[in-house]
């Protein structure tokens, strides 16, 4: 078969979607980096293009594509699964992956902290939970990968102290990855329940917030009974229970403590928490 030339055309790009289901890459970021790796090599802060669900073989032509938009990863493997997005078990271990290496992201961009976390920085862990007492959520024996957020309390001679909201007492936890925080996926998170995770919380009472008990959302999930939208929230300090001191609610009955925190960590001059 003869070789023919490629011809290229010049397109300049006029918007860009800002619908969380159709997000490209940062603007700016070096598409010419994106590359194929074993999906156990995807590194926090990478942005997944697409994944395939056979090993990376440079000898075969393969195509590589997701459901989903892109997105940053935060890795953890538990139960012979890959949760690419640090939560969703989803993708097996032996697959391949397409990835922008988070070197190749714009020094604006959330996710790419390549000089260390500074002072006030909102930051996620990935972890895998290992439940000791069987809840509606978790069996004994069972492990899944969870997040969790908090702050950067203290940056002193390239150590660092993170204040993580909540706290999960039901188990062992085991951090496999760390990052800061994704602000669109709080956003996401806080339009689909009302509350996002590491949000202050208190129950409300006829339509008001009383001072009953404050706690902290742990995770969010829909109900598999009518998918009512739900939370689990610790409750420090609290009878509800004698081991793990959280419990199970609807959102509808939760009510914000503070305001929302409202915080941008794209910025290179100012990440605490602004109002």
């Amino acid at each position: 078969m003869p070789v023919i030339d490629a011809t290229f055309y010049p397109l300049i790009v006029t918007a860009r979607p800002d619908d969380s289901l159709y997000a490209m890459p940062p603007a700016g970021s070096d598409m010419g980096a994106a590359r194929l790796c074993p999906i156990t090599e995807v590194r926090p802060g990478d942005w997944v293009l697409g994944s395939h669900e056979r090993a990376l073989n440079p000898n075969r032509l393969d195509t590589l594509m997701q459901s989903v938009a892109c997105f940053p990863a935060l890795p953890v493997t538990v139960n012979g699964a890959v949760a690419l997005d640090g939560q969703t078990p989803h993708w097996d271990t032996w697959e391949t992956a397409l990835v922008i290496p988070r070197e190749y992201i714009p020094a604006e961009t959330y996710a790419n902290r390549l000089d260390g976390y500074r002072l006030g920085d909102h930051v996620e862990r990935a972890f895998i939970y290992d439940p000791m007492h069987a809840d509606r959520r978790d069996s004994v024996g069972t492990a899944r990968p969870l997040i969790q957020r908090g702050i950067i309390t203290a940056v002193e001679d390239g150590a660092f102290t993170v204040e993580w909201a909540g706290y999960w007492a039901n188990g062992r936890i085991t951090e496999t990855a760390m990052r800061l925080t994704d602000p669109a996926a709080v956003a996401r998170e806080r339009d689909a329940f009302g509350f996002a995770v590491g949000d202050t919380v208190n129950q409300e009472k006829n339509g008001v917030c009383g001072p009953y008990a404050t706690g902290v959302v742990l995770e969010l999930y829909y109900s598999p009974y009518g998918a009512q939208p739900m939370a689990r929230v610790f409750w420090p300090g609290s009878a509800w229970d004698n081991y793990c001191h959280y419990d199970f609610v609807p959102t509808h009955v939760l009510g914000h403590v503070v305001a929302p925190n409202r915080y941008d960590v794209t910025s290179r001059q100012q990440y605490a928490p602004t109002a």
